[in-house]
């Protein structure tokens, strides 16, 4: 009975995995097809054009025929890619977003996550629990007031409307947090009667205790920013100033320009992720999170 039940969480979670990943692939075998090759394999009429139910019932009627591998390779849609000039431009748009919040957030929630935990200021509870209600309200709530308060200090069609944002963020100071509450509190009172201040304790035993929980944050923060849409329209109007996660919105007509943008845009955020999925699950299991 225990080895049916077995096969059948198997089962169920390769079936799982062989859904979230199918649509992945496919992105990445048709971004190797040329776009007449596309065309005819996802757009094939169930009824003939001159049907009498084509023509009145089901004007739209057609089903699409899956194939995963090319018949012939095509690489020069990746070659017109990076020929043009906008898509580069959007590249660079956001790494000049993501970067800066990655690092700002790091730098911003290490202290602040150990003033939370270590400090004896009797208010910090109060404080602390100011940064949850932030965090989990939904982003178009946020979005109101980070735009009143960019338009005020004139940085509403600037990158810095979302950096700042971003790197002041009240998650990575609770997952910090909840990370420091596992670690044993002798480490830092044997510190203290060595005669180490707080911030040669923070960067001399803290920090290097804190790094699961920092690469973990760092790749939360690089995929959240990497994908940031919402921000992007609201606060940078002008299109040559938005990011890649914007401007791949903006491509149409040829298929094999959209599936190789789009291929190539999900690479970082998968190396980021394979590179550091130990630390993710590490980080998340010592810092206590579902």
């Amino acid at each position: 009975m225990k080895m049916v039940k077995k096969i059948l969480i198997v089962g169920c979670a390769a079936l799982l995995a062989v859904a979230f990943a199918l649509p992945i692939f496919i992105t990445i075998t048709n971004s190797f097809m040329t776009g007449f090759e596309i065309l005819n394999r996802y757009s094939i009429n169930i009824l003939p054009a001159n049907s009498f139910y084509t023509l009145e019932v089901f004007p739209q009627v057609h089903f699409v025929r899956m194939t995963i591998i090319p018949d012939s390779v095509s690489v020069g849609q990746y070659l017109a890619l990076f020929r043009d000039i906008g898509y580069m431009n959007a590249l660079w748009n956001s790494v000049i977003i993501t970067m800066p919040a990655v690092l700002g957030q790091l730098v911003v929630c290490v202290p602040a996550a150990y003033a939370f935990e270590f400090s004896k200021w009797r208010h910090k509870e109060k404080l602390f629990f100011i940064y949850l209600v932030v965090m989990l309200m939904p982003l178009p709530v946020l979005l109101v007031p980070q735009f009143v308060m960019a338009v005020r200090l004139g940085i509403s069609e600037s990158v810095l409307a979302i950096i700042l944002p971003a790197v002041f963020a009240p998650f990575g100071v609770f997952l910090l947090r909840q990370f420091l509450k596992t670690l044993p509190v002798e480490f830092i009172e044997a510190a203290k009667i060595d005669g180490a201040g707080q911030l040669r304790i923070l960067i001399s035993i803290v920090a290097p205790l804190l790094k699961p929980a920092i690469a973990a944050l760092a790749i939360l923060v690089f995929v959240d920013y990497w994908n940031v849409v919402d921000q992007a329209i609201v606060f940078i109007t002008d299109f040559d100033r938005q990011p890649l996660s914007v401007y791949l919105s903006r491509l149409t007509g040829n298929f094999e320009i959209v599936f190789a943008a789009s291929c190539f845009y999900m690479i970082p955020a998968l190396l980021v992720f394979l590179h550091g999925q130990e630390y993710l699950v590490e980080g998340m299991r010592m810092s206590g999170l579902k």
